[in-house]
């Protein structure tokens, strides 16, 4: 019996063709599976590609001013704020591992979610999560006195904006995951290695 991983008719790799088998190709992970989110997207896979590159491109640029552990600690944030299993469980495991220490990153998820982020965080990092979660929940309330308070706090421009386009990105891939109901499955989680059941 194949594995339910959405609410959509899927096309597994093995079946795919044309487009759709160059793309799956494309975005294979390192252990040659194609992630559940990627295989739920194949009824129109024009945009994988690109999303994909979008995404690699904010959460796994090379150049980021940001640490990467950061970045996925504003992803994994707004996954939780939307309710998304699948992208908590995925960059929760990613934010365990680049930071080295479960308890740690759990405890500074846990208070960017709440609003405790000064207690767990130096003052830029916490003043940009504060400008994450505000982007997150009540996007249509940012001004120009958010990024003030960014800079005062000693963010720069850039880190502003990765921030933003980190936080946006989620928000992106939470309401796809959500609004077509993506399960983890028997993927392995993570990216950096960190458990089974899926990054």
């Amino acid at each position: 019996m194949t594995e339910t991983i959405c609410w959509l008719d899927v096309i597994e790799p093995e079946d795919a063709k044309g487009t759709l088998a160059e793309t799956y190709d494309a975005i294979r992970r390192a252990d040659g599976s194609v992630h559940n989110l990627y295989k739920a997207m194949s009824l129109r896979p024009e945009p994988i590609r690109a999303a994909d590159d979008h995404y690699r491109a904010i959460l796994h640029n090379p150049d980021s001013a940001l640490p990467d552990w950061f970045l996925e600690l504003v992803g994994t944030m707004v996954a939780r704020l939307c309710d998304c299993t699948y992208a908590t469980t995925h960059h929760g495991a990613n934010l365990r591992d680049l930071v080295g220490d479960v308890a740690k990153a759990d405890a500074m998820l846990d208070a960017a979610v709440e609003g405790r982020e000064t207690a767990v965080l130096e003052t830029k990092l916490a003043a940009l999560v504060t400008y994450a979660r505000k982007l997150s929940e009540h996007p249509g309330d940012m001004t120009e006195q958010d990024i003030a308070a960014a800079r005062a706090a000693g963010a720069s421009d850039v880190e502003i904006l990765e921030t933003a386009q980190a936080a946006a990105c989620f928000a992106y891939w939470a309401r796809i995951i959500n609004a077509i109901g993506i399960q983890i499955g028997d993927e392995t989680v993570g990216r950096y290695g960190g458990g089974t059941s899926s990054s």
